[in-house]
């Protein structure tokens, strides 16, 4: 029974490592679009006099969409932002200690409020047929609600096993090898 927990608990994280590869790999396809919308943009504003009124708006939601949907990947692969100075020095037991810590303590509930908030802007968005007010384009504000909101929520999920594999080792002793 023991066996078929740890077996289904690793299922469980290596599908979530496989959506955070996804969406990274995705995500990398809106910088080119985001490049595309800026260079359009130039040359139609410096060379033909011609601006658009949708180009600032969409990309924006090129770049929301693209960084929002890193977040997972960024921390299926440890790449976000720590202060390593004193945290390097610590042994192996402390790290995991301050890792499930501060996880109870400032990032669950932390993303558990961007969530909420995120999904209601969501709902709002689609009751209201709300738009984005920047510009004059006034695009519908729902699709990119929604991005950010599976955004966030992945990145919650995301955190979970990395949380968990901190909690296995300060029971087990040992690393849990996914």
């Amino acid at each position: 029974m023991r066996g078929i927990t740890i077996i289904g608990m690793k299922r469980f994280i290596k599908a979530i490592y496989n959506v955070s590869e996804f969406l990274g790999q995705f995500a990398k396809y809106f910088l080119l679009l985001l490049m595309m919308i800026v260079f359009y943009e130039v040359i139609s504003r410096y060379i033909f006099n011609n601006p658009t009124i949708w180009a600032l708006e969409s990309a924006k939601m090129a770049l929301g969409t693209m960084v929002v949907l890193s977040f997972s990947y960024a921390d299926l692969y440890g790449d976000h932002i720590r202060v390593d100075i004193l945290y390097n020095k610590f042994s192996r037991r402390v790290k995991a200690w301050i890792n499930v810590i501060l996880s109870v303590a400032f990032l669950f509930p932390f993303l558990f409020v961007l969530c909420i908030g995120s999904i209601k802007k969501s709902i709002v968005a689609w009751k209201l047929g709300e738009k984005l007010v920047e510009t004059s384009w006034l695009p519908p504000a729902l699709p990119i609600r929604i991005v950010v909101t599976i955004g966030l929520i992945m990145f919650t999920i995301q955190s979970m096993p990395q949380f968990f594999k901190e909690l296995y080792f300060l029971i087990k002793n040992e690393e849990l090898i996914i």
